[in-house]
């Protein structure tokens, strides 16, 4: 019978598009199909769904997978699905999975593929994989059960488990059959249940009338004489029962065969042996019972019911109860009650009443027989007549009881003058134990000392607080033998005679060695006891550990001056930032009028001023690089991070930087092939490690060394936790920089990183080299450390984050675009909608777009951007600064998108990518410029955006220009 679907089937859908993942899950629901969704659109999103789910016990009931996906491919999926969820069917819906795809796809394992243009075959192909792979599953499980079913009945081998056909032939033999009868299953199979017993037995007719009865009463429990193979003879139980068809017939027997000659022996010894008793029990004089392992009596022997008058078949259950007398019953039942709980023996004294009516004492005693297994298989006892005994005990009692009352009586008041006196003693020991007692037990560690300074005593907490086991470790030494050298030498020379002096101390500060060596600091609070004469007795001291204290202490100042540091660099940033992103758009406006103005001097008549044009160009560029090593610190500059090898990227360097250093300097590298790939901007990096380089070189104006390394490196919660820069635990590769130099003292080092700062002379460096270098590892997600000592040298090592694949993540093109060729330009017109609060910006960029032929419509704000397209403006680009007062570039694309959603949108920024648009990858039809910018660079970005527009490629074509894989 097939399974059955889910009543709400768990899907997991790896679909980048939201949109179609609510196409399919609408189709679904539109087939009565029941769904919860989950969708997941990258590689570590999907691995981390799979094991979410097997965390939590759970697994999906399919696997839906678009083939074409941003970091990886449905292939990929199918691999990792295989992996980790194995018995979850894997479905293919792809908009463009060509058939020879979809055949390695189903070879690999997917259970079928549907194509996004044929949505309505979905709900089908669903279902069959669901239905199919629930089937294959319980298919498993009852073969699984089988097995181990079969594996069960192998594993018993104290019975004979046999299986028949309706015939009476044998086709299934266990281990347990081998061992009882002899034969292999070889032998066995196929032949007749006549194998099974003696030769007497075998006759066909009882067989036959065997099975047939057990047809009947469908179970028959027999015990037959059975013969082995080797002849020998035992008595068996055998049960047999039947299984049938559909239509009722018998369909199979089974018989399981156990060993009973042993027990059978056992009863018939048990029976002799019962006689024998019943035969002694009847000659003895006593009365004689015995009873079950229940404890209710089933034999009494003839003098028990001569002397009780009662009759054999009136004795039955509790009815022995009622010749006890009446005061001894209770006693008796749970004394008797209770032997038979424990298994002890019985004993006790009652009364008993004899035909007459008249009660005599009795010795009640009982024993329990038990089996090899030490079970109670029988109770025997006896009653033995014991009340002229019993009556002479009586007056000997009165006799000792009148003795003892005048011994008493002449002893009494020796015991009460003795008891004071002992009342007396016992208090002033207690008194006396109580303060020891409070001494060894306070929570306090304690110790006392004599007037040489040696331990006298110690508290069991102080001897727990040092790490000793007992009191002969530490009595008779010198206190100061628990001390570092120079706390000892200050207790001997100052503290201990100021004590003697004074008589006491309090909460003074002390460091104590324990037994491990570890040293803890205490406040230690003593006074000097004396005798009535005045004389020394001991110092007894009190020991309070601040240990945690004062670790917590230095842990918090820590934590302040991270904190501290961290705020300082944040505000430097902001002001950095603010001023660089400013002088930006200054630049652009400066930059691109110089431009416009070298476009209009381009004849021989104005070559000098054309000389003068280029040098203002000249310093305009260099300011721009100042202001990105401005962004740098304040971590705001445009980084392009990919997968670097940190032996490649120094090898390529090296030339370069010996050149730098000159011939005094020597530089030795170390980059051995297994360190990690970084995840980083490779241009920056350059720069960082050529101004570390050149900070190291200067550092040695007599010559020196310089080695450069790379290792990999794991960083703990705790390895963080004190950096203000906010970098994760996790794997990082490790650059460092190391020089023979002068070093730094521990206040240069904390104000290494301030820009502009330099302990360089006048002229010879900006303070912005290691500023640049802290905000680029910074942004970069790493953390930079400083070691240097004053006279020893300085290493400094960048942690920048590990890249476990290969790949880049990437920012939007815009940093430095290629012009576009002319005759894209000149086939390329439109109308561009600019949009810039900046005036001088706004300037230079309409008339370097007007000059290359483009209509330009001005807007200064997102708000008047706006009521010109709804006003019927067809703007075929909008060209867009990022930080707009009111409305931003980013909202102002999604409002123009929501209008138009072909148009294209290029943003103008000052900042980095990440600072501005975010993380996540630009939408369609969507690009980047950073400022300053070329006006060349300008021209080329919007015409070949136009271009692209129009030659029918729109807004796909632009999604392709931005790079989408990731590193993580």
């Amino acid at each position: 019978m097939p399974a059955a679907m889910p009543a709400a089937v768990t899907i997991l859908h790896l679909e980048d598009s939201p949109l179609d993942c609510e196409l399919a899950c609408a189709r679904l629901r539109k087939a009565g199909i029941s769904c919860n969704v989950t969708r997941v659109d990258t590689r570590a999103a999907f691995e981390a769904a799979l094991a979410k789910a097997a965390l939590d016990g759970r697994r999906f009931d399919l696997i839906l997978a678009d083939f074409s996906l941003p970091d990886f491919d449905g292939l990929a999926a199918l691999e990792i699905a295989k992996a980790r969820a194995p018995e979850t069917p894997f479905l293919f819906l792809s908009g463009r999975m060509g058939e020879e795809t979809a055949v390695s796809a189903l070879k690999l394992g997917a259970r079928d593929y549907v194509l996004k243009q044929r949505l309505a075959h979905l709900p089908a192909a669903v279902e069959r994989a669901i239905v199919e792979a629930r089937t294959l599953a319980e298919r498993r499980q009852a073969e699984e059960n089988l097995h181990r079913l079969r594996q069960a009945i192998d594993d018993i081998r104290d019975y004979a488990i046999v299986t028949l056909d309706p015939e009476g032939r044998i086709t299934s033999w266990n281990e347990g059959s081998r061992r009882l009868f002899g034969h292999t299953e070889e032998e066995a199979l196929g032949r007749p249940l006549s194998l099974l017993f003696a030769p007497e037995e075998r006759c066909a007719e009882n067989i036959r009338g065997l099975l047939a009865g057990v047809a009947e009463k469908e179970r028959c429990e027999v015990e037959w004489t059975h013969a082995a193979r080797d002849g020998r003879r035992f008595f068996g139980s055998t049960v047999l029962t039947v299984a049938r068809d559909a239509t009722g017939a018998p369909a199979a027997y089974s018989v399981v065969v156990r060993d009973i000659t042993d027990r059978r022996a056992s009863e018939i010894a048990l029976r002799d042996s019962e006689a024998k008793f019943r035969a002694i029990a009847e000659s003895m004089p006593q009365l004689v019972w015995s009873a079950p392992p229940d404890g209710l009596p089933d034999y009494y022997n003839l003098h028990w019911f001569a002397y009780t008058g009662t009759r054999p078949e009136a004795m039955t259950g509790t009815a022995w109860m009622d010749v006890v007398h009446p005061d001894d019953r209770a006693r008796t039942v749970a004394l008797w009650g209770a032997a038979v709980r424990s298994g002890d023996a019985y004993e006790v004294e009652y009364r008993l009443r004899e035909a007459g009516g008249r009660y005599r004492w009795f010795l009640g005693r009982a024993v329990p027989l038990r089996d090899g297994d030490g079970r109670i298989t029988r109770w025997f006892g006896t009653c033995t007549d014991i009340d002229d005994a019993v009556k002479a005990r009586a007056a000997q009692a009165d006799a000792r009881e009148d003795l003892e009352r005048q011994v008493a009586e002449r002893t009494a008041e020796l015991v009460a003058a003795n008891r004071r006196l002992l009342g007396e003693v016992a208090e002033r020991q207690r008194a006396q134990a109580d303060l020891s007692a409070l001494y060894a037990k306070t929570p306090v560690p304690l110790h006392s000392l004599d007037a040489e300074g040696r331990l006298l005593s110690v508290s069991d907490r102080w001897l727990e607080f040092m790490g000793y086991e007992s009191r002969g470790q530490v009595l008779g030494r010198n206190i100061a033998e628990f001390m570092p050298p120079d706390v000892a030498r200050e207790h001997r020379e100052h503290r201990w005679p100021e004590l003697l002096r004074l008589g006491a101390f309090q909460d003074m500060p002390y460091r104590l060695v324990k037994r491990s060596g570890e040293i803890a600091d205490v406040l230690v609070s003593a006074r000097i006891e004396r005798d009535g004469r005045g004389g020394f007795l001991r110092t007894m001291a009190a020991v309070v550990d601040v240990s945690d204290r004062l670790r917590a202490e230095a842990e918090r100042e820590r934590a302040e001056e991270a904190l501290r540091h961290s705020q300082k660099m944040d505000a430097l940033g902001q002001l950095t930032g603010g001023i660089a992103h400013d002088f930006n758009n200054l630049l652009t406006a400066i930059s691109g009028n110089l431009d416009l103005l070298l476009s209009r001097l381009d004849t021989a008549e104005r070559a000098d001023l054309r000389d003068y044009a280029t040098h203002a160009k000249v310093g305009a560029t260099r300011a721009a690089g100042l202001t990105q090593r401005l962004l740098a610190f304040a971590r705001r500059q445009p980084l392009r991070p990919d997968a670097r090898e940190p032996g490649a990227l120094v090898e390529g360097m090296e030339d370069l930087l010996c050149r730098t250093v000159g011939e005094q300097v020597s530089i030795a590298t170390d980059c051995p092939p297994d360190v990690w790939p970084a995840w980083c901007d490779s241009n920056q990096l350059e720069i960082a490690l050529l101004n570390l380089v050149v900070n190291a070189r200067d550092a040695m104006p007599d010559g020196g060394r310089i080695t450069i390394t790379a290792a990999n490196a794991h960083l703990k919660a705790a390895d963080v936790a004190s950096d203000a820069s906010g970098a994760a635990p996790g794997d990082y590769v490790v650059l460092t920089v190391a020089d023979t130099g002068m070093g730094m003292p521990p206040d240069i080092i904390k104000r290494a990183f301030d820009p502009f700062f330099t302990t360089k002379p006048i002229g010879q460096g900006t303070g912005l080299g290691l500023s640049q270098v802290y905000g680029f590892v910074s942004q970069s997600h790493g953390l930079v450390r400083i070691d240097s000592e004053a006279g020893r040298g300085t290493a400094v090592r960048l942690y920048l984050p590990r890249c476990d694949r290969e790949g880049s993540a990437g920012l939007p093109p815009g940093i430095a675009a290629e012009p576009a060729d002319a005759a894209a330009m000149d086939n390329t017109a439109g109308t561009v909608l600019l949009v810039e609060d900046e005036a001088l910006v706004r300037m230079v960029a309409v008339q370097a777009l007007e000059d290359a032929g483009l209509d330009v419509v001005e807007a200064s704000d997102g708000t008047e951007a706006l009521e010109l397209l709804d006003g019927g403006l067809r703007a075929d680009l909008v060209v867009t600064d990022v930080g707009l007062p009111g409305m931003n570039g980013r909202q102002l694309a999604e409002a123009v998108h929501e209008r138009r959603p072909e148009l294209g949108v290029l943003f103008m920024t000052g900042y980095a990518y990440d600072a501005t648009l975010g993380t996540g990858i630009l939408e369609p039809g969507c690009e980047v410029l950073q400022k300053p910018f070329e006006t060349t660079a300008l021209v080329a970005r919007v015409t070949g955006m136009l271009a692209h527009t129009r030659g029918g490629n729109g807004g796909g074509a632009l999604r392709e220009s931005v790079p989408e894989r990731r590193c993580d």
